[in-house]
Formats: structure tokens, sequence, C-alpha cells
């Protein structure tokens, strides 16, 4: 009989948080996520196994909504293999679910360890355990992506991948 692969999934998120709060040369020094360590460290960041067939995404979102977290990863439990040129669908799929809910006020970004982007060699996306589902304040992710414009952090990104992250030039 196989191990369950969500056995452990924290600690197996926490490993892929701590390499997406180290600096690399890819992202010009800084980390390929530079503000998830401040969310880690003040546990502003709910960490949560999401099983499609036992509940729905707005389930997930109303458990957070209620909590004191500022932001949500959850790790989607399926046997699927969903292509990395799937992700921005499904990212948009949710998103729309969000807003009709009455979540607009979030935004979902998600990590397929299937993804194929990469900075200068270095696909983080791919290094994930899971299938991810980050839900963050839009204003919060706007606030941030403004800020990394002022910096080198997007010059190793290719335009393909610029244009998914929907960084102007």
């Amino acid at each position: 009989m196989s191990k369950c692969p969500y056995t452990n999934f924290k600690s197996k998120v926490m490993g892929w948080i701590n390499l997406l709060r180290t600096p690399t040369k890819e992202y010009g020094g800084m980390a390929p996520c530079p503000f998830v360590g401040r969310e880690v460290d003040k546990n502003k960041l709910m960490i949560e196994l999401f099983d499609p067939e036992k509940c729905t995404i707005i389930d997930m979102m109303n458990k957070f909504v209620e909590s004191d977290y500022d932001s949500a990863l959850f790790i989607q439990k399926t046997n699927e293999l969903i292509l990395s040129k799937e992700t921005y669908q499904y990212q948009n799929f949710i998103n729309n679910i969000l807003k009709k809910n009455g979540f607009d006020k979030y935004k979902c970004i998600c990590v397929n360890p299937n993804d194929t982007s990469e900075v200068n060699g270095l696909n983080i996306r791919s290094k994930a355990p899971y299938f991810l589902i980050n839900i963050a304040d839009r204003k919060v992710l706007s606030k941030a992506h403004k800020s990394l414009k002022r910096t080198n952090y997007y010059d190793n990104m290719g335009d393909a991948y610029k244009k998914y992250l929907k960084v102007k030039k």
C-alpha cells in the first residue's frame, strides 16, 4: 500500500516556502516571493488542505475570512495531472467564482508543480510539492507588484513570463 502523498503536507509546503523566501540571482538578488517570509513569521498565512470532493472553494474562503489570517495557501488534493497550460484557466475560473460569491476583495494565484515558467533556468513553481491556490487581498498584491517594479526583480524574466504576470514594460 502506498503512502498518502498529503501526509505531512504542511512541512512539505513550509520547505517550499523556505525556497520562496531565499534570495536568488535569478530574481535580481531578491527572494522569488519577497513577501511570504513576513506573513509566515507573523503566523498570518493559513495553510490548509483543500479536497474538492469534501468541500468547495467557497467553504474554504469562508473558513479563511472568519480567521485571523491575512492570506491563505490551499493545497488542492487531486489525483489528476493538471497541465501547465491549464493553470491560468483554472486560476481565472476560481477568481470568477470568488467574484460571483462576494469575495471580489481577494485574488487567487495558482501554483502548479507542472508549470514550465522559469527565470534564467530557475523554475521555482516546479518545486512546489502540490498544486497550490494562494488567496490574497487584491490591494495588497497590487501594492507588492508596484513595489517590485521599482527594483530589478523582473529583469531576468522572459517576455512570456512577464506577460503572464501582467508586468508592463
